[in-house]
């Protein structure tokens, strides 16, 4: 990892907590924590959860030394990082998780401040998660392929892969395609239609499949972290700068996935572009050259060519990396597919189980039809889990039973007043409601952004919790977030 220590230093632990900001965490490529000054977890990312076995434990309000055990020295380093107010960079550790697995961990620590004082520590661990047990024990040997802290396995294949649509299986044909060289691919389609899925099949059905699998999103990596993360670092590049491994050093033999390449700056753009020609990287701060073998598979969440319009893709690294080009139809165009991913979910979830049936009631697979699907097929996933969530004895599937960020974009009014109440629509909390007056704009002298989101977001939270009673587990489900980060929030903006 390449992290500059002053990128941090200005910003506070409440900028960092804020939906925003998280939601762009929980897609992280690399695990992740916040706690605050007293040691207490306020978010541990999606990616840290699942390695570390955290995934059904609430953390949140966890005092860290209660989730992480220290070393023979009694030292975690988050808990060090929050002592001394220094940065601990470029840490590795050996630690076994939760599942009893061995894996090494590459750590940075970052102190957060708040009116010049220590106020948390974030830290972020490269493709593992954060230290549990501390040993300086050397690394087992392991099978090619099951690099610790190296190398991310490609879960999918081209068999989960679910779909008749036309458009949809010549997607995969091009795909599969791609398998039989090391010609570059590129993929784009919206949001939640299965890119890194695809990305990931390529990978587990071509040569390299006992490679490393590596993926990044470039949207997710600040600018000035990107190219030291892909490239590596020398010792002294810059203030506290070690050695250290890039992404494409550590793809050395198997594939890149560069997520999002739309979002990566132009100028970093101009530097992949001679990786591809020359084969050979150059680590910031120094002046060899590596040779990589790295297959690299892109993805964009629009068509290449609206990203050239738009200067957010060069038209050269274009043609480079679209030597095959896969584009996905958006589950909207997708209609008679809706109905087979359905049963695929449905199936899923009942992990082997001799389970009852559900039952669709007739209107509910028409209004499926109906839905744009701006989330695609992640959001139908979304939908039937939530559904799932919400049924009776009966197991049949009624309007009511539908999660309700799904209902807000239609009619509500045919469901029962108490389904309303449990469920109102986020988009009519503040409807009743002024949030800021912007009828006297031209009388201000500036309005701040942080401001106003802060007090949207006070205002709805008070809203749910009048129309819940003070049931804080109620208006999470309203809200969409778990009731941890509901207390939190309540405690932050002070409402309680």
């Amino acid at each position: 990892m390449n992290i500059d220590t002053e990128t941090f230093h200005n910003l506070n632990r409440e900028t960092l907590l804020h939906p925003s900001i998280t939601c762009l965490w929980d897609h992280f490529s690399m695990g992740m924590v916040i706690v605050n000054g007293k040691g207490i977890v306020n978010y541990m990312n999606p990616l840290q959860k699942r390695i570390d076995g955290f995934e059904h434990i609430s953390v949140i309000g966890e005092p860290i030394n209660r989730l992480y055990l220290a070393n023979e020295e009694n030292i975690i380093p988050t808990l060090q990082c929050l002592r001394s107010g220094k940065p601990l960079l470029k840490k590795t550790y050996w630690y076994k998780t939760r599942k009893n697995e061995l894996f090494e961990s590459y750590n940075d620590f970052f102190p957060l401040f708040r009116d010049g004082k220590v106020d948390g520590v974030i830290s972020f661990t490269m493709n593992t998660s954060t230290n549990q047990i501390f040993t300086d024990a050397p690394p087992q040997k392991t099978k090619r392929g099951k690099k610790h802290g190296g190398s991310k396995q490609a879960l999918f294949t081209f068999d989960k892969i679910i779909g008749q649509d036309r458009r949809f299986l010549d997607a995969i044909a091009h795909a599969k395609a791609a398998t039989n060289n090391d010609s570059a691919v590129m993929i784009w389609g919206e949001s939640g239609a299965g890119k890194e899925l695809f990305a990931q099949s390529i990978h587990s059905a071509s040569t390299r499949r006992e490679g490393p699998f590596i993926p990044i999103n470039c949207a997710a990596i600040p600018e000035a972290l990107l190219e030291g993360m892909l490239f590596g670092t020398t010792k002294g590049a810059f203030t506290d700068a070690l050695d250290k491994t890039g992404l494409f050093e550590e793809a050395n033999g198997g594939t890149i996935l560069l997520d999002e390449l739309n979002s990566m700056p132009m100028g970093l753009q101009a530097k992949l572009l001679r990786v591809i020609q020359e084969k050979r990287i150059r680590r910031v701060g120094c002046l060899n050259e590596k040779e990589v073998d790295v297959k690299i598979i892109s993805s964009l969440n629009e068509h290449p060519l609206k990203a050239i319009e738009r200067g957010s893709l060069r038209r050269d690294l274009y043609y480079r990396l679209a030597v095959v080009g896969v584009s996905i139809p958006p589950l909207r165009n997708r209609q008679d597919d809706i109905s087979i991913l359905i049963n695929s979910f449905l199936k899923d979830s009942y992990n082997g189980l001799d389970q009852q049936p559900v039952i669709f009631s007739d209107d509910i697979l028409d209004l499926f039809q109906k839905h744009d699907w701006p989330g695609n097929v992640r959001e139908l996933k979304h939908v039937i889990e939530g559904t799932l969530a919400l049924l009776d004895d009966d197991r049949i599937i009624t309007k009511r039973k539908l999660p309700a960020h799904f209902l807000d974009s239609y009619d509500r009014t045919e469901l029962t007043s108490g389904t309303q109440t449990m469920f109102p629509s986020t988009n009519s909390l503040v409807a009743d409601e002024e949030i800021m007056d912007f009828n006297d704009i031209g009388s201000r002298q500036s309005i701040p952004l942080k401001a106003c989101i802060k007090e949207y977001e006070e205002r709805c939270i008070r809203k749910v919790l009048r129309l819940t009673g003070g049931n804080v587990a109620k208006a999470s489900r309203i809200l969409e977030m778990s009731p941890s980060s509901l207390h939190y929030r309540i405690k932050m903006l002070g409402i309680l």
